[in-house]
């Protein structure tokens, strides 16, 4: 598992980092599960930043 709280990194970029540091340590992986903040944390639309909580869960092919 896999977490940023980062309103300031998407999760389409958090996603990029996660796997360049997979293939930088030539390690095979999945993402198996999409995380984020509790539904009694909505995002206002006028500040998508308030999407801070980003998590993933990764499972390493053998």
């Amino acid at each position: 598992m896999t977490y940023s709280c980062s309103g300031g990194i998407d999760a389409g970029f958090f996603q990029k980092i996660v796997a360049d540091s997979a293939l930088d340590a030539d390690v095979d992986a999945k993402i198996l599960y999409l995380l984020g903040q509790a539904p009694d944390h909505p995002t206002d639309l006028a500040f998508p930043e308030g999407t801070y909580l980003k998590g993933l869960v990764i499972h390493k092919n053998e």
